[in-house]
């Protein structure tokens, strides 16, 4: 199977089995739209949260990265301050909310996808890069606590979407509700080598998954905001 890092992640991703309940698998996306691996956007205030779980934006890990960030190419640049957007971007007909990294642009591109698009990634905090960002969401089930669906992202969803190989590292955050951690990814059949940063949080009756992509010597740096961001994703009651 062809490597699909370069690829649209969502596209696969929304027509596996694993996220089926969602609707959809035709784009929208921008024309002439680049799809490198890497980061986009991110998230909006915190939420007293749902009724089966609303990620708490407790677990903020003292270190921003785990172990093993650095190629061998490039010394890994230290963690910094967090930066994210001023304002939230509201997606899912305005329900969800979410504040990217500093200077990303998340675009919805269906109804339970969203992406970024710009080819070169975004320069973000500490002038490290942002290469992608995907933010997901479909019906929660409740029988899975977020451990269980991050375990079915890693292993489904983002090695159909050619991220294969991958070394995970610690958690960032670890509850019932939400999961955030960091994978690692070699280069491979002209992909070049990626660190993610994969977050899983359960909000109502929706689980939310953002995957944040970057360059290994560059996750420490960026580590602190993708978590920030990944804290600031929340999902307006379904009464409101």
């Amino acid at each position: 199977m062809p490597v699909m890092r370069n690829g649209s992640f969502t596209s696969i991703v929304l027509c596996l089995g694993l996220l089926a309940p969602l609707s959809g698998c035709d784009k929208n996306k921008p024309d002439g739209a680049a799809q490198p691996p890497g980061g986009d956007g991110a998230v909006a205030a915190t939420t007293d949260g749902a009724s089966d779980g609303s990620g708490d934006d407790s677990g903020g890990a003292s270190d921003g990265g785990d172990d093993g960030g650095d190629t061998g190419t490039a010394p890994a640049a230290k963690a910094c301050d967090a930066k994210v957007a001023d304002t939230p971007t509201a997606l899912f007909g305005d329900k969800v909310l979410i504040r990217p990294p500093m200077n990303v642009e998340l675009v919805e591109e269906n109804p339970t996808m969203a992406q970024t698009y710009a080819s070169g990634g975004f320069v973000s905090a500490c002038d490290a890069t942002v290469d992608k960002m995907y933010l997901l969401v479909f019906p929660n089930d409740k029988k899975k606590d977020a451990g269980v669906y991050m375990t079915e992202t890693i292993d489904g969803a983002l090695v159909a979407a050619g991220y294969a190989n991958g070394t995970r590292g610690k958690n960032f955050v670890e509850t019932a509700t939400q999961v955030d951690t960091a994978v690692e990814y070699p280069a491979g059949e002209g992909a070049p080598p990626a660190k993610l940063y994969v977050s899983v949080k359960k909000l109502y009756d929706n689980t939310l998954v953002t995957v944040f992509v970057t360059r290994p010597a560059e996750f420490e740096a960026l580590a602190p905001t993708f978590q920030e961001s990944a804290a600031s994703l929340i999902v307006l009651p379904p009464d409101a």
